[in-house]
């Protein structure tokens, strides 16, 4: 489950941390407290808002109403903007990329961080820290303070975070020539599997966003059977690519990489925690249902107890029963970068498969290597992409 960012926003002044001064505007004629100059943010959960014209900066009351309008009539990848906030404009001296997550690789959570800030941080360089969580040492040379490393660890266990990133955290210099810390932005994910555990947890309408029957069967798919996850993530986009993914942080890297390669998701989704194959078929089959898909794109990092075999045999039983069920032959190409128990016994299985268009790999090529594969090969498939 992903938050929006002032959700996130939320729990980070929770826990101590500090925010910007901030008015969500629920319509282009609300007004706003919050001094000039300010800055408007489309409160979407697709990435690369910046980019596309989703962050404006407003220096004057004569412009706000106008502004408010362009962002407000914005539509992300067919995710419509149903909220905007409205914040104060920070100057700062100093900006970091941090995140605390778990990673697959390391087999443990993780602290990743950047001396630099901002969009554009996935083509500079992350230093990652592995850390036990049940012992956590922070190491002396970091540049950021370690309390706001200590109020990010409590946040994201109290609340079975799998991503917790803010980019930028920002330092400035205040009237008294203290260094204040500010975030500036926040993207949080959460286990939607741990929802028993937060009875609190208010985020299931995704703040008034019009949830569609692909979104509500997709989410029954979990209930009353706790075996791994399938569906509980899932938002329909208005792009052509399906999307299975697997793993918070690496669906989430997996996202925005074929964002920034020109991809439209036709969904965000995913299934994690070993599900039977089962219930990757039912979630397939409503990925598959959506109309006018050129291309389905099954990505993940390398599992550490996910049966790659079992899952994999629900998504192909799953395209055969929703082809078998609407009479359509999904002829666009499949592409699926995946690795973990019983990869071998997977990928055999996926040789025998003739009839459909499938590119498959293991961990030898990168999750971004894959989101090039996949937009080529959807290119290649409709050449007005």
């Amino acid at each position: 489950m992903i938050l929006y960012e002032h959700e996130g926003k939320d729990l980070l002044k929770s826990a101590g941390i500090n925010v910007p001064r901030g008015e969500l505007l629920k319509s282009e004629k609300d007004k706003t407290s919050i001094s000039f100059p300010l800055v408007l943010k489309a409160q979407v959960l697709s990435g690369k808002r910046a980019d596309r014209g989703g962050i404006v900066m407003v220096e004057n009351k004569d412009s706000l109403q106008e502004s408010l309008k362009k962002v407000f009539n914005l539509k992300t990848f067919g995710e419509p903007v149903k909220a905007v906030l409205a914040e104060e404009k920070i100057p700062y001296t100093k900006s970091f990329y941090l995140s605390f997550s778990y990673d697959t690789n390391f087999r443990s959570a993780v602290l990743s961080w950047s001396p630099e800030g901002g969009t554009g941080v996935e083509d500079r360089k992350v230093n990652i820290v592995p850390f036990d969580i049940k012992k956590i040492a922070f190491p002396k040379d970091l540049p950021f303070p370690v309390e706001i490393l200590e109020s990010i660890v409590k946040i994201f266990l109290e609340n079975d975070c799998l991503l917790l990133e803010i980019n930028p955290l920002v330092s400035f210099f205040d009237y008294d020539g203290k260094e204040k810390w500010v975030a500036l932005d926040a993207k949080i994910s959460l286990d939607d599997t741990a929802s028993g555990r937060h009875k609190n947890w208010q985020y299931s309408e995704r703040s008034g966003t019009r949830v569609s029957e692909r979104e509500i069967a997709a989410k029954k798919i979990d209930e009353g059977d706790y075996r791994g996850t399938a569906g509980s993530s899932f938002v329909d986009l208005d792009g052509d690519i399906a999307v299975l993914a697997s793993g918070g942080g690496a669906s989430l890297v997996a996202m925005d990489t074929l964002l920034s390669l020109g991809g439209k998701p036709a969904n965000y989704t995913e299934y994690s925690g070993n599900p039977p194959r089962e219930k990757v078929l039912r979630l397939t089959e409503i990925v598959l249902s959506k109309p006018n898909l050129k291309g389905l794109w099954i990505i993940g990092a390398v599992a550490n107890f996910t049966d790659i075999y079992e899952t994999l045999s629900g998504v192909i039983e799953g395209i055969r029963s929703i082809e078998k069920k609407t009479g359509k032959k999904f002829d666009f190409p499949i592409i699926i970068r995946r690795g973990g128990p019983r990869e071998k016994e997977a990928f055999s299985m996926l040789k025998e498969v003739k009839d459909l268009n499938i590119k498959f790999s293991g961990r030898e090529i990168s999750i971004a290597e894959s989101a090039k594969i996949v937009m080529e090969e959807t290119r290649k498939y409709d050449n007005s992409l």
